[in-house]
Parts: structure tokens; C-alpha cells; sequence
């Protein structure tokens, strides 16, 4: 049956449709990925675009990519014009040309029906190594986005159909492990392939003139809904500040987040201009990430039934200034702006929450510590990168504790299993575990974090860039009406039995032997401790969550 008007139902199945190709194209980039990023860690995301490049729809992957990839698209279209053909497929990670930082890869395929452009499908997945200085790409350390691997701005990776075999040849000659790399890469094309062929689907069936109806139907649904979600907002200006710890090359010098949120009317306008300048580090956070942050917090403020697409941001406006934090200047480098990311997710969203007190929260963890490493796999006797994360706790709100192990905000990576990284590394972990007490006290408790120790095997000396952040107590995530303010997060070396606490974000090599223990901080409690149940305090001592003087000393539950 063909539609030939866009009525309520055929928009809504058609809403749904979109929804289940994003999901398809997610579930084929899981299931033929080679790296541990990707089919472990899951650092990756899918969606559908227009042809002029607007959301459609996603799978609900990472936040922090989602908005991200549109950017990207928009600047492969202003690049390409009209020169875009069946078979072509787009590759692009260039942080000031709508991408993010260089390990990202963006892949765009255009959909044809007949000789009309009528859609994108598109992909972005993070590369555990992208070349580069470092191993891994992504460090502190980087003091350029030369130094970052090669940067690739809207290039045509296939061209109707047929392989640019020069691009490809130069992508394997600049990174560690080109097997991956490009396993990775016809893994993400596959994905993209998926999501062409489930469009195709929706137009056969209800024709090409009906889906763009429904198109632009979703959209201004989206802005509508939006309009009206914040037109019952208070007015009034909400303001909220953060710190990094430090940017990882001026030791001990903070850096400053400000969000100031206006909402005035159906409207909502986020300035940043009261944070730090661009570092001279990889922390800077690109503009293109910073409107995915902004959409992100935004989208946390909205009912489930508000449709997440392009539609979403047209209420919004954005100020940040140029050699911002989070509008640096070219070549600034921004392969750890992950960790500037995660804070500025926090700082807009308890800005946000202002507004609407009821949703509000203790503190939460979003320090991100993170280990990269480069060993030789037991299995093939390859070099191989390996990038793994732990998280942290939620903060407590009212009705209930905080969530333990929470990749929080933007981020929603998986811890790697221990049988992949001792099967593909010369590493042997040796402890996953929940960090007692790490949670903030509180009638309701904050989440705990994960501890992760991971052992070197073997004869050779390890590299390893290890980092964290909100190691400083004073920004550690805070309590809320008498909550106690959750655990502080960092990193430990232990050789030979002694444990010698690293700095946040340090580079070292690692003997055999060696143990690198990364320690995830908790999330805020909140209310008075000692108004907390003693069965529930009892029970989170029964499962090893909190000890037994922590029980008596912040709950006064005597043994």
C-alpha cells in the first residue's frame, strides 16, 4: 500500500520503522567488528539523517556521539554538493570539520531512490588506535591535533560502489594495526549498507513522497513537543559551575566549567562562555561534541514520548566563543576531550535541573579513568592496542539509591570482558569489583565505582597512558541535603606488593609484574544517613557494598 498522505498512524508506524533500521544497523556494526572498542566496549553509534543532513532517528548508543555525527554530515554535504552517487561511501574524522577527535570515525552512505538523494545512513565507532604519536592515539599529553593521527575531511572512501584503493592503502600505512582498522572500517560500511536497505523498505512501501512527508512531520513534532515542554519551565536564568582537575600538562591548575541556562518562554539558550580558554592539552572539546552535550541535557529535561531527532534542538541556542574550552581554535588537540565532555554533561544538566528541582540528584561520578595500552597478543603474536574503562556511581535522588557502575551522562561504554583482554593481550586481570564504601552516605545511598586491576605478563615492559579524573576532593561528586559526597576517583601502581597512587593522567612503562589499578569514584548521597533503614544498611554490609565500620560510623548501625 502506498500513503499518499502522512496521517497520524502511517507517521507513527513510520516513526517506528526508523527506529528499528537505526537498531538493525547497530545490531550488524556489533556482530562484525574486530576491535575490542567496538563489538566490547560498544564505543560506537548508528543513525539515520535526511538529505540535508537532520537527525532522523538513532539507536540510543552514546549520547555523546549521536548529535555529533550530523555536524559531520553537513560538512561532507557543503563539501560534495550534488556530486554524491549510489555506492558511495563517506568517511570522515576531522575534529574541526564536524568531528569530534581523530579515533572517531564517521561513515556516511548516501540513499538513492530512482535518481533521487532522498537520505543518509550513517555510523560513527571510536578506533583504539588511529596512529598517531602515542599508541592509542588519545592522550593528555598531545599538544596538537597533528600529533593525533591523520585527519580525513569528507573523503569519499568508495566511489559507486567500487573501493578508493589509494585511500585505503594510506589508512593502513599510518596506524599500528590495519587488520583492525580496516575490519573495523568495512564493519561500519556494513552497518551504513543495513541501514540503506531498511530505508529502501519504508519508501517501496509507503513511497518516496510520503516519507518525506513524515520527514518533516517528525521534525517540527520534535520542536513542537520540545517548545512546549520548556514553555512550562519557570522562566529565569540557572547557573552551575565544574572543574577538571587540570588540563594533564599544568599540574594542579583547575579548569574552570560555566554553564549559564536561560529559559525564556519556548526557549532555552545555553551560554558558555564563562569557562576556561582552549588548553594547550588534548582536553579541549570540539564544537561539534559540545552541541551533542547541549542536546544531550536538553533531551534529559523531555518526557519519553518527545521523539529524539533534529527537531529536539531547534529551540535551543548555543553561545561559546571562539578559543573556548569547547570552541578551541585550530590546531588545538582534542583526543581526551572525553573527560571535558563527561563534566560539561554534568555542569549543564545540574544547571538545567534548576528548573525542574523535583529531578535533581546528588552528585555524580564522571571522572573516566581510562587505560591504554600496546602489547603483543598471546593469540596471533600481533601487536595490539588495548583502550578499557571503568565507571563510576550515580548520585542518589529521592526515591532511591544511587545506580553502582554507571557509565554516566554522555558515555555508555561496557567494561571489557576479562577473558578478551587476557586473550588478546599480555595483560591478566585480576580484579573487577565494586569499591566498597565508594558511595556516598545518605538515606538514600550514591552508586559505588568499579575497581579494575589488570596484571603484566610476560617479559616485556608495558606502555601505558592511564587517566582519571575527579581525583581532587574538592570536586569530588557532592552530597545533597546531608548526603555524604561520594568517593574521589584515581589510579594506583602496584609493584612488588606496594601500592604508589599516580597522578590523574600519567604516562609510564610498566614492568612485568606490574599491577595498574584504576579506581572509579562513587556517586552523592543524599538526606540524612542515619534516617537510612538499618535492614537496608544491614543488607548493603551483607553484600559487601559498605563495611561494617562505615555502617556504624556514617550509619549508626552497631554489630
Amino acid at each position: 500500500m502506498t500513503a499518499t498522505a502522512a496521517d497520524a498512524f502511517t507517521t507513527e508506524v513510520v516513526r517506528h520503522a526508523l527506529d528499528t533500521v537505526a537498531e538493525e544497523m547497530r545490531t550488524s556494526l556489533h556482530r562484525t567488528a574486530m576491535t575490542v572498542a567496538v563489538k566490547d566496549m560498544l564505543d560506537y553509534s548508528c543513525a539515520l539523517f535526511d538529505a540535508r543532513g537532520r537527525l532522523l532517528a538513532t539507536a540510543l548508543d552514546l549520547p555523546t556521539l549521536l548529535a555529533s555525527m550530523g555536524p559531520a554530515l553537513r560538512a561532507a554535504i557543503d563539501k560534495w554538493g550534488d556530486e554524491f552517487a549510489a555506492g558511495d561511501v563517506l568517511m570522515s574524522n576531522h575534529p574541526y570539520q564536524g568531528g569530534v577527535h581523530t579515533s572517531d570515525i564517521n561513515v556516511f552512505v548516501p540513499v538513492f531512490h530512482g535518481d533521487a538523494l532522498i537520505a543518509f545512513a550513517g555510523t560513527v565507532a571510536h578506533h583504539s588506535d588511529w596512529g598517531g604519536r602515542l599508541p592509542g592515539t588519545c592522550s593528555h599529553s598531545n599538544l596538537s591535533v597533528f600529533e593525533e593521527g591523520v585527519m580525513y575531511p569528507s573523503v569519499k572512501l568508495e566511489e559507486g560502489g567500487r573501493p578508493n584503493r589509494s585511500l585505503y592503502d594510506t589508512i593502513a600505512a599510518n596506524v599500528r594495526n590495519p587488520a583492525l582498522n580496516l575490519g573495523d572500517l568495512r564493519a561500519q560500511i556494513a552497518a551504513a549498507r543495513t541501514g540503506e536497505r531498511g530505508l529502501l523498505r519504508i519508501v517501496e512501501k509507503y513511497g518516496s513522497g510520503a516519507l518525506t512527508e513524515v520527514v518533516e512531520g517528525l521534525i517540527a513534532h520534535a520542536a513542537r513537543r520540545t517548545r512546549q515542554e520548556i514553555a512550562a519551565m519557570p522562566d529565569g536564568v540557572y547557573e552551575a559551575e565544574g572543574f577538571l582537575d587540570d588540563d594533564g600538562v599544568t599540574r594542579g591548575e583547575p579548569v574552570r566549567i560555566h554553564v549559564r541556562a536561560t529559559i525564556a518562554g519556548e526557549r532555552i539558550a545555553i551560554d558558555l562562555s564563562g569557562s576556561a580558554a582552549q588548553r594547550s592539552s588534548g582536553m579541549n572539546c570540539p564544537l561539534s561534541t559540545t552541541l551533542s552535550d547541549v542536546h544531550y541535557a536538553v533531551r534529559c529535561l523531555m518526557p519519553a514520548d518527545v521523539p529524539f531527532n533534529e527537531g529536539c534542538l531547534e529551540p535551543v541556542t548555543l553561545t561559546v566563543p571562539h578559543g573556548n574550552l569547547f570552541n578551541p581554535r585550530f590546531p588545538a588537540a582534542t583526543s581526551d576531550r572525553h573527560h571535558t565532555s563527561q563534566r560539561l554533561n554534568d555542569v549543564l544538566t545540574r544547571a538545567l535541573v534548576q528548573a525542574l528541582p523535583e529531578r535533581g540528584s546528588a552528585g555524580w561520578y564522571v571522572g573516566w579513568p581510562a587505560l591504554i595500552c600496546e602489547t603483543q597478543s598471546p593469540k596471533t603474536g600481533d601487536r595490539a592496542v588495548l583502550l578499557a574503562q571503568v565507571a563510576g556511581g550515580a548520585g542518589a535522588n529521592a526515591v532511591r539509591d544511587g545506580a553502582d557502575a554507571l557509565d554516566v551522562h554522555g558515555a555508555n561504554c561496557a567494561i571489557v570482558p576479562a577473558e578478551t583482554v587476557e586473550m588478546n593481550y599480555a595483560l591478566r586481570v585480576e580484579r573487577y569489583q565494586l569499591r566498597q564504601d565508594s558511595g556516598g552516605a545518605g538515606l538514600r545511598r550514591g552508586g559505588l565505582g568499579i575497581r579494575a586491576d589488570y596484571r603484566i605478563l610476560g617479559d616485556e615492559e608495558v606502555f601505558f597512558i592511564v587517566e582519571a579524573e575527579q581525583g581532587d576532593p574538592r570536586f569530588a561528586p557532592p552530597g545533597l541535603d546531608g548526603g555524604a559526597p561520594g568517593a574521589v576517583g584515581g589510579l594506583v601502581r602496584i609493584r612488588d606488593g606496594v601500592e604508589e597512587v599516580m597522578e590523574g593522567k600519567t604516562e609510564f612503562s610498566g614492568r612485568p609484574g606490574d599491577v595498574v589499578s584504576m579506581r572509579a569514584g562513587g556517586g552523592g548521597g543524599i538526606g540524612d544517613p542515619r534516617a537510612r533503614p538499618h535492614e537496608a544498611v544491614a543488607d548493603d554490609v551483607r553484600r559487601g557494598l559498605v563495611s561494617p565500620s562505615a555502617a556504624a560510623d556514617d550509619y549508626g548501625l552497631s554489630a
